[in-house]
């Protein structure tokens, strides 16, 4: 019992440490200029010393910063956050910077070089606080008895990079809560990390250039798990030095060189930069009780001990599998599971993307690029394939059915500009219907995005090679908006430039718009100049301008030249320069609208400017009436309709026998609060009986009514449908939600709770994705209870498979729907024949205890028009084709024998029927025999062939030379099947 409550103190006063060491990094991190914090141990100078206080007063001054950062000189002591003994915790300025041109990617995977770990990224990441971490570690001292008691940096984050010289430094893709824990570690005199090192540093920092890469083959004796005696330490550590000698040669020299004494191992000159995304497949939240261990026969074990490496991320799982231990793929990582970075046109998460690169791992020959257990490809390699199966029967077409992906992507030079489109496009678009996203630079530069592109606003400069792309988008069809950018220069040649003062206010006429004031561009351009800057009001001379030219020629990237028709549709008043031009490409469709005045520019933008902000004020509303009647009138966007209201929330309603709603109530007893409140990260649940003082709806807070029905749901033809013996017997509705996630988030509720909103707010997908959710659509989360002992749980990837092919399944199933034509995309779309994605899903999942509690949150297009197809209108339409009097599903069937569909998957898989779940799998999906091109780590492209999913789901795809490759999402945001699939090891 005392060993018990000091157990308790002891994590409270640690939880205390931690929240505030994280509130005093996450503020010092939000400083702008941005500073680096950095964590110290003075190094000992004997053998004899490791792991002892050695007594320093001050910060010395080469520990300020790492001799590795290129301004170390200009290192300035800003804040000392903490010291005790020979450590230090301090926030320095300027933040630090480290060149990684001749440093070397980090393998991906697990690996015994260049250090002993599991690098998989495991640990959950804030996306808004994701930082570059630097570890540095002394190489001169070698401690046997070290490995006891390491603090494993996978558990911290993902490493990227490394180098060896002077030190052993890697550089860690972490956010600011783990390197407060790493830190508390640290304090901790857990001082020892994978390898044995001594880690004398930890400092966030700036990082720039690309790291080389290289292959692993068994020339490196990769199999000893531990380094002993000074022998082997010294070999080791000579090995990681010749390694970082060749790459500072290969960066230097910029061409691949093999490693001097290890034949085959080839290091090239980087081709990627490292940004702050790590490839993320399965993640499981660190909710759980118990503690982790990395056994290599054990999963999870329950424990009491207070574990070594304090409260991050647990250590890696490993499944066993008969007589062979199945180690989770590269991917599979213990944080949040969000299956598919980018779900459908509707409910789902966004667009129906435009280029998805794919991670992989090989699993045949020698020259993996990152060294996996080969066990694994020997359980894998060939035991679900579709070509085990036999393909289900075709369903019959339905006509041509077409839509167009609801993308609109935004490329502009200026981060600021850039938030200025996003935000006037929201105010003008239908919400309903398109998905907003970023264009980067490197993906503007690459073509695989426009044919999944409805809109591209383009503001500021472009060059020579972007252009191009610009020009093959238009005249494949694409519609074009180009804000004050010099895209109109570079696309129409006969349009020169007449530099004008900058911030010019002008007045323009478009229309029925007459003498708007607006600001404009800094150049004009025009046919030929005329003067190099507009006239003031009081001026009163005119000067005739040249006449705007009714055609241009435009070569695309082949060599072939398109006439555009151009046409003038707003002009200056005082020059009668063009100040918006149409450029039509008939032929194919594609339109360029060109506007030299910034009708993205808020007016609070030149608040410092009374007489120019008054000005614009007035022009505001015209401003934006302008805009929406270019995206409708001359691009074919679909505007918001001036009547539109937005959502309101009203309370919900809890569905079920009253005996499951009880149990479900009473399990939860100790976490509702007062007020009959239970509190998930993002929302307020309040369960109403009929004494409760109900709280108004909100975006914060759902009251959910006890004893009362819905007016808008028929609970009569909904559980009249309802099968199941567990699956949707518990149902919280409302018509309005933030998202049907926020609900279950982070609680373990009920297993088989389905959470069904009419309407979302902020329908939620992975990684900051939104899903559109308009009327009509069909959207549930679930929350499932899996036994990490069933089938499923130990392996969960292939849930979302289940859940998606039970969707597909509960429509094709019902007599007479036998051929409509619903199909799924790998990993986790739903699809309207081959073209139409009309619906996704996520998975967010947790651990408690041995139990996955697993969310399922599903979009379908069900009775919705937009974005751009639905279930029902595909109904109607096959009525059409095959004189048929089949009746639209509504609401409430669909989700019964969606649930229905699901639990049957449920129960044949954990009656040990796996192979019965891929038939139903394969007569389903779209893929069967397609190719796809892998980018290589040296760049070079091979077109594989696609064979199937593995039993965790991911992708089986086949070289041409007969190799076996493991293919997964790495969190792209486009569509995966347009030919681009990049080796994780390059990230």
């Amino acid at each position: 019992m005392l060993l018990t409550l000091f157990y308790m103190v002891s994590t409270w006063m640690q939880a205390l440490k931690l929240s505030s060491l994280k509130a005093r990094l996450a503020t010092a991190l939000s400083c702008d200029p941005k500073p680096s914090i950095m964590f110290s141990i003075k190094p000992p100078t004997s053998e004899h010393d490791v792991g002892k206080d050695i007594n320093a007063s001050g910060i010395n001054e080469n520990l300020l910063s790492s001799y590795l950062c290129s301004n170390k000189n200009e290192g300035k002591l800003m804040d000392l956050i903490w010291c005790q003994g020979d450590k230090r915790l301090c926030s320095i300025h300027p933040q630090q910077i480290i060149d990684v041109n001749n440093w070397l990617l980090y393998p991906f995977g697990k690996t015994y070089f260049p250090l002993i770990m599991n690098n998989y990224g495991r640990a959950k990441l804030n996306d808004e606080s994701q930082i570059h971490v630097l570890i540095e570690a002394d190489i001169n001292y070698f401690n046997p008895n070290a490995f006891a008691k390491i603090t494993k940096l996978e558990d911290y984050g993902l490493l990227v990079t490394w180098t060896a010289d002077k030190s052993f430094a890697a550089i860690m893709e972490t956010d600011v809560d783990h390197m407060s824990k790493l830190s508390i570690a640290l304090m901790h005199n857990q001082c020892f990390i994978n390898n044995g090192l001594l880690l004398t540093r930890i400092e966030s920092i700036e990082v720039t250039g690309k790291p080389c890469s290289y292959n692993l083959n068994n020339s490196i004796n990769l199999e000893g798990k531990k380094l002993v005696g000074k022998a082997q330490w010294k070999s080791h550590m000579d090995k990681l030095k010749l390694f970082s000698k060749t790459a500072w040669h290969v960066s230097q020299n910029g061409k691949s060189i093999e490693v001097d004494g290890f034949p085959g191992i080839i290091m090239s000159p980087g081709s990627k930069i490292l940004t702050l995304s790590m490839p993320i497949i399965l993640q499981i939240d660190s909710h759980c009780e118990g503690n982790y261990v990395d056994d290599d026969k054990t999963l999870f074990k329950s424990s009491s001990s207070v574990p070594s490496t304090p409260p991050p991320t647990p250590a890696s799982a490993t499944m066993t599998s008969g007589n062979a231990d199945l180690h989770l793929p590269p991917n599979f990582n213990i944080s949040e599971a969000s299956f598919d970075k980018h779900t459908s046109t509707s409910a789902t998460e966004s667009a129906d993307e435009s280029l998805k690169t794919f991670s992989y791992t090989k699993i045949a020959e020698n020259n993996t690029f990152v060294n996996l257990n080969t066990k694994l490809s020997e359980e894998i390699s060939h035991i679900n394939r579709a070509s085990k199966y036999s393909p289900g029967k075709k369903p019959s077409s339905i006509g041509n059915l077409s839509a167009k992906p609801p993308n609109v992507l935004i490329y502009s030079d200026s981060a600021a500009t850039r938030d200025n489109i996003k935000c006037v496009l929201k105010q003008t678009l239908n919400q309903d219907k398109y998905v907003i996203y970023t264009l980067t630079s490197s993906e503007a530069r690459r073509d695989v995005w426009t044919e999944q592109t409805n809109l591209l606003v383009v503001c500021g400069n472009v060059d020579s090679e972007i252009a191009t792309q610009l020009v093959n988008y238009i005249v494949n069809g694409g519609q074009l908006l180009a804000l004050c950018s010099d895209a109109l220069h570079t696309l129409l040649p006969s349009f020169k430039t007449a530099e004008v003062r900058e911030h010019e206010l002008v007045r323009f006429s478009y229309g029925r718009w007459k003498n708007v004031q607006m600001m404009h561009h800094i150049f004009c351009y025009q046919a030929s100049p005329v003067k190099t800057r507009f006239s003031q009001d009081h001026e009163d001379v005119k000067t005739a301008t040249p006449q705007t030219p009714d055609s241009a020629h435009v070569k695309d990237k082949n060599g072939k030249v398109h006439t555009f028709q151009i046409k003038v549709l707003g002009k200056e008043e005082t020059w009668q320069t063009p100040s918006i031009v149409l450029a039509d490409l008939p032929s194919s469709g594609g339109r360029a609208v060109f506007s030299q005045i910034h009708l993205e520019a808020d007016p609070s933008q030149y608040e410092i400017e009374e007489s120019k902000l008054n000005s614009l004020k007035d022009s505001n509303n015209a401003r934006l009436e302008i805009l929406s009647d270019l995206l409708s009138s001359h691009l074919g966007m679909d505007v918001k309709p001036q009547t539109y209201i937005e959502p309101t929330f009203n309370p919900g309603f809890f569905l079920g026998r009253h005996e499951l709603k009880l149990e479900m109530l009473e399990r939860l007893k100790n976490e509702i609060k007062e007020n009959e409140i239970l509190e998930t990260p993002n929302l307020k649940l309040q369960f109403c009986g009929n004494t409760t003082k109900i709280n108004p709806a909100s975006s914060t807070c759902l009251p959910v009514m006890l004893h009362r029905c819905p007016d808008n749901f028929s609970t009569i033809e909904y559980f009249e449908n309802l099968n199941t013996k567990e699956l949707g017997r518990l149902v919280i509705y409302a018509d309005v939600m933030t998202s049907s996630m926020d609900v279950v988030n982070g609680v373990k509720m009920h297993h088989g709770l389905a959470v069904l909103p009419r309407q979302q707010t902020q329908g939620r997908g992975r990684n900051k994705n939104k899903w559109l959710s308009p009327k009509g659509c069909a959207m549930f989360t679930m929350q499932l209870h899996i036994s990490m002992q069933s089938y499923i749980g130990k392996h969960l990837p292939i849930l979302q498979h289940v859940v998606g092919a039970a969707v597909v399944r509960a429509v094709r199933t019902s007599p007479g729907y036998e051929d409509i034509d619903l199909r799924l995309k790998w990993p986790n779309d739903i699809y309207l024949g081959e073209k139409i994605k009309i619906g996704g899903l996520i998975v967010s999942t947790f651990v408690k205890l041995h139990e996955s509690i697993c969310n399922i949150g599903v979009g379908v297009n069900l009775s919705n028009d937009l974005p751009s197809c639905c279930i029902n209108e595909i109904i109607m339409k096959y009525n059409e084709h095959h004189g048929t009097k089949l009746s639209k599903l509504s609401y409430e069937r669909f989700f019964a024998l969606v649930f229905n569909s699901l639990e049957y998957l449920l129960d044949i898989i954990e009656n040990g029927d796996i192979d019965q779940f891929y038939q139903i799998y394969y007569d389903y999906w779209l893929h069967t025999d397609a190719k796809v091109n892998i980018e290589m780590d040296n760049g070079r492209m091979e077109e594989v062939k696609i064979l199937g999913i593995d039993s965790y789901g991911f992708l089986e795809v086949q070289g041409q030379n007969g190799c076996i490759f493991m293919v997964q999402p790495d969190g792209n945001s486009f569509d995966i099947f347009k030919g681009l699939i990049t080796p994780s090891a390059q990230r």
